[in-house]
């Protein structure tokens, strides 16, 4: 049996930020919907190919990985958190690598400046980027990768609902 790697269609509603789950399916849709200055879209690269935490075994290169960090902030009385979303793109063989960096900057376009107000709200803010170094034995030196971090402010659904 496989482990589900993402909320499945019809399962959650989205936009939402009423629990985590919805929060990662919110992204990822974010990102798959997303058209980039010069007419792209990350289906392109990896297809529908995002998963949350891990990708799944055996896997299809090249894919991503979403993995989200969430903290309630106390100046704000825990109505506001910070949220922080790693995006991991990994490609092979190492000729991918202009692959995953192009798919990166879609998502780098996506989420620095993604707003969402309709369920909660998610504003992103900022991010950092790097490529991943070359892997050297034992380890596979085909694999290639880049590491986006991605800084959000984040009134989940609840919050806003209590505030009122």
């Amino acid at each position: 049996m496989s482990k589900p790697r993402f909320a499945t269609a019809g399962a959650i509603n989205t936009p939402s930020t009423a629990s985590t789950v919805q929060i990662y399916s919110t992204l990822r849709r974010a990102l798959l919907d997303y058209v980039s200055s010069d007419n792209q879209r990350l289906s392109q690269f990896v297809g529908d190919r995002i998963y949350v935490r891990s990708q799944p075994n055996p896997v299809q290169f090249p894919y991503m990985t979403m993995l989200l960090n969430r903290t309630s902030l106390a100046e704000y009385n825990g109505y506001r958190e910070v949220a922080v979303l790693e995006v991991q793109c990994i490609g092979k063989p190492e000729s991918q690598l202009p692959l995953i960096e192009t798919a990166m900057d879609i998502v780098d376009q996506c989420l620095t400046a993604y707003s969402d107000p309709s369920s909660g709200i998610m504003v992103g803010r900022s991010r950092t980027r790097q490529t991943v170094p070359m892997l050297s034995d034992p380890s596979d030196s085909n694999i290639v990768g880049v590491l986006g971090s991605y800084d959000f402010f984040l009134w989940p659904r609840v919050l806003t609902v209590r505030a009122d």
